[in-house]
């Protein structure tokens, strides 16, 4: 009797141990994103700069600021299983003690489509401190700066009429904005559903190359315009 009850056993527990090994498989073998390592992304940095705020990247965990002029920044959604469209990141980090901050969420929300990013009709929803702002109509939310601020809003990705969204890289543009201070230039979250990292890596690379102008391109238009006007003085 009692080995009929271990063979049982023993065998009911050898059948789910595989059952679920090959479900696992399955789901990894069927969702590349799920199968590989997420790699943690660059925070947002908000720094002063000749009376204007700028950004850059910030590593939360060791307290760098590993690029003092960044604005494109990656994020991924479903971190937590229990929220699979939902993330807390960029998170944000400040030297400005003392400072209010602003942080205005800009209308319209583009999907990646391999080669550059269309209007999606999907919207993304972020708050923070009972502030909410959305993709649909633009919106912002305030905090005050503290010392060893580590602060981390929740950003939430719907698909049109209520459906859940579908997989892919989505993009949202940001500004942060201070009294006394001059408002900060765009800056963009790329946001990751679903998606492969080398995709995710591709859409990031896009919004830097064609929307982020270089810092030698911006000095080359202002030597333009200073050329231009003198010749036609």
């Amino acid at each position: 009797m009692n080995h009929s009850t271990n063979h049982s056993t023993n065998h009911s527990t050898n059948h789910s141990k595989t059952l679920f090994a090959f479900v696992s498989s399955t789901l990894l073998l069927a969702s590349p994103a799920l199968a590989e390592k997420k790699e943690p992304h660059t925070d947002l940095w908000v720094t002063a700069s000749n009376g204007a705020l700028v950004t850059g990247g910030w590593d939360h965990l060791t307290g760098e600021v590993v690029n003092p002029s960044q604005r494109v920044f990656e994020a991924e959604f479903g971190i937590d299983p229990a929220f699979p469209f939902s993330t807390d990141e960029p998170g944000i980090g400040s030297d400005l003690v003392g400072t209010t901050l602003t942080m205005n969420l800009l209308s319209g929300l583009s999907r990646w489509n391999g080669a550059g990013f269309d209007a999606s009709s999907s919207w993304l929803f972020a708050s923070y401190g009972g502030q909410d702002a959305t993709t649909n109509a633009g919106g912002s939310f305030s905090f005050a700066v503290t010392a060893g601020l580590d602060l981390h809003p929740e950003y939430t990705l719907f698909g049109a009429g209520g459906a859940d969204p579908a997989n892919g890289i989505y993009l949202a543009s940001f500004t942060v904005s201070a009294s006394g201070l001059a408002t900060s230039e765009v800056f963009y979250a790329v946001f990751n559903l679903g998606m492969a990292e080398a995709d995710h890596a591709a859409a990031a690379g896009w919004v830097e190359a064609n929307l982020v102008p270089a810092p030698g391109a911006i000095a080359l238009v202002g030597v333009s315009g200073l050329v231009a006007r003198r010749r036609r003085r």
